[in-house]
């Protein structure tokens, strides 16, 4: 079984890098394999949706999000988390109730042959069943005479079509890629990464990268071109602070260059000289908030949202140009759930989609349509929305009916979460290992405990934790051994609202014991290196009888996409305030956020990250992780991580 279960996730690991290959393998034979082969086709659906997910890869995640509802369907599962989504993504209720509908099982259930599930979702299967025994009678027409095969993969140009990118040369202060066809602005999708320090533009088109990953360095930026998967090119224009960018497509070319302040500046004055008129034109007319209202005529160049700003209880929208009040339209909305007020201008997002929450309000701003940026804001009681146009930038909001919090400007975690925040949140803390299960040893002599060191370490987290208003609890405070089943299911049962394990690491063999040292945290996923396997192997051995629990409970339920990415999130601000705390008086190595397949962490239904504290095989880590003053300031540190998530996710 554990083989089996290795197997599984090196499997899942391969299907992260070919979404094509594996929605056609889907298409093509989810229907007809028999069910634990369907649960498996489910939880790699589930694996790629989460990948989808972190590269922001829309058309992929829509395409798994219908294949999702369709295996949910097949497989009697909960699908509506999937659906609304696929709502949020702008894929109708009709659309969706027909995926739901799409597996139609043949009545003549006691005929055998004819007891099959046919997806009409694809048509690619039924299709190849019936041209099949055709293509048996006639071999040349198998060889001259393909299938026709619907591929709703990706929206992909026929190959002969295909874009690539032949060269790329550096010229001045900008790069330029020649092209083997003309590439269109419309082709090219792009958002915005804008980090205090580390602004990143990044686009991507369909396209082959000829030669392999280019790099430029300009005065203040550099050019990263790559083939980001076998079917797509990304660009990423790294800055330091926030630069306009200009792509300039011609004559098979593509040109990348930042744009001159002399040149904004000019087309700035330009387009207020040439619009003035008609603004004053316009105000004369008496104009209504009305969803058909035609915008100001004149301006020329379009309107950009170069990037969102989310402040108390409202947005703003910095743009490229000034905005008038006749160019906005406004409506209100109203279904059984939400109260919504929709705005609207001529304009283009830079970037994806923005979903802001305030509460249980919510501000949403797309791409409406080609030319039209829309925001909608939602709430579940009626309200009034508040805008204010100043120079060059858009705030929505809610009408202001409450107190403004406090302290907006503290950067201290700790104190902005109020203590009644605190007082209801339950955080289960796990010391790995314990009783007849001592974990890892760090000598030969057998002295040096994984167990004891984790248990003294969880304690004084726990300790650190109820300082700061939280509601503890332990899955063991002696030395004694827990099934890893009943360590997450006591979690379960408190409704915890964080799962914390903490482990000691070890090298594999003797020879790397000297070498191999640092701090990980992971989460849960299928693992994706070796390193992450290791680790995973040697914290699973403790608990062999359980695995055969394991194999039947999770595999439907396990990869959870909510559930995984809140866990990454954790493990990212618990791994960055160890390393803070640590580092102020010790040299630590730092291994990073890592993804696992720990038993440990499976059974969770809150997010569940597990800590490697160090490496108890390691000459001087080992000691030092078994110090009192090295575990207190470690304490310290996830502390302030939990503190730090707790804020970023209230």
């Amino acid at each position: 079984m554990i083989k089996f279960l290795f197997c599984f996730f090196v499997f899942f690991n391969f299907c992260f890098g070919a979404y094509e290959k594996e929605l056609d393998n889907f298409d093509n034979n989810f229907i007809t394999s028999k069910a634990d082969a369907q649960i498996k086709f489910h939880q790699q659906l589930k694996s790629l949706y989460i990948q989808s997910v972190i590269n922001e890869d829309e058309k992929t995640k829509i395409e798994l999000l219908k294949r999702l509802i369709i295996s949910s369907n097949v497989l009697n599962l909960d699908d509506r988390s999937y659906a609304e989504e696929l709502k949020e993504s702008g894929v109708s209720q009709s659309s969706i109730n027909a995926l739901r509908k799409a597996v139609i099982k043949d009545k003549k259930r006691n005929n055998p042959p004819n007891n099959t599930e046919i997806s009409t979702f694809s048509q690619t299967q039924s299709q190849k069943n019936i041209s099949k025994e055709k293509k048996d009678q006639d071999v040349n027409k198998k060889v001259e005479k393909k299938p026709q095969v619907q591929n709703s993969s990706l929206d992909t140009k026929k190959e002969n079509d295909k874009i690539y990118v032949l060269s790329s040369n550096k010229i001045s202060q900008s790069v330029e890629l020649k092209l083997n066809t003309n590439l269109n602005e419309k082709d090219v999708k792009s958002f915005v990464l804008d980090e205090k320090g580390n602004f990143r533009h990044i686009s991507d088109f369909n396209g082959v990268l000829e030669g392999g990953k280019k790099e430029y360095k300009m005065d203040d930026y550099r050019v990263v071109i790559s083939q980001y998967n076998p079917k797509t090119i990304r660009i990423v224009i790294y800055a330091k602070e926030r630069i306009p960018i200009v792509f300039d497509f011609n004559d098979k070319k593509l040109k990348i260059s930042k744009q001159s302040s002399t040149v904004l500046k000019t087309a700035k004055k330009e387009t207020i000289q040439k619009d003035l008129p008609k603004k004053q034109e316009i105000k004369s007319v008496k104009t209504q908030n009305s969803q058909d209202k035609k915008p100001k005529q004149g301006r020329k160049d379009p309107l950009y949202v170069l990037d969102v700003d989310k402040i108390s209880n409202a947005v703003i929208l910095n743009l490229s140009d000034t905005l008038s009040d006749d160019e906005i339209s406004i409506f209100s909305s109203k279904d059984q759930k939400f109260f919504r007020q929709i705005v609207s201008f001529k304009g283009i997002l830079e970037g994806n989609r923005k979903n802001f929450t305030f509460g249980k309000n919510n501000i949403t701003i797309t791409q409406y349509n080609p030319k039209t940026v829309r925001i909608v804001l939602s709430s579940l009681k009626e309200f009034d929305i508040s805008k204010n146009l100043e120079n060059k930038s858009l705030t929505l909001g809610f009408q202001k009916d409450s107190k403004k919090i406090s302290n907006k400007n503290n950067n201290n975690n700790k104190n902005i979460l109020n203590s009644n925040f605190k007082s209801r949140k339950i955080i289960v803390i796990d010391a790995g290992h314990g009783g007849k299960d001592s974990g890892a040893l760090g000598n030969k002599q057998g002295t040096l405990k994984e167990k004891n060191v984790v248990l003294s370490t969880a304690l004084k987290l726990g300790s650190e934790l109820k300082k700061r208003g939280y509601r503890i609890l332990y899955t063991r405070s002696t030395d004694q051994f827990i099934n890893l089943r009943d360590r997450t299911k006591f979690a379960n049962d408190k409704r915890a609202d964080l799962f914390i394990s903490v482990h000691a690491n070890a090298a594999p063999n003797a020879k790397k014991a000297k070498s191999a040292e640092g701090v990980e945290t992971f989460f849960l996923s299928p693992a994706r290196s070796e390193r992450s396997k290791k680790a995973a192997e040697k914290e699973n051995q403790g608990d062999f009888e359980e695995i055969n629990y394991f194999s039947k409970q999770s595999i439907l339920n396990f990869l959870n996409r909510e559930k995984i990415v809140a866990s990454n999130k954790l493990a990212i601000d618990v791994q960055k305030n160890i390393l803070t705390q640590t580092r102020k008086k010790y040299k630590i190595v730092d291994g990073g956020v890592r993804e696992a397949p720990f038993w440990v962490l499976v059974g969770a239904q809150m997010p569940a990250i597990l800590i490697e504290i160090g490496y108890i095989t390691h000459p001087s880590e080992g000691q030092r992780i078994a110090s009192k003053n090295f575990q207190d300031i470690l304490a310290k540190g996830i502390a302030d991580g939990v503190d730090s998530y707790f804020y970023h996710n209230r």
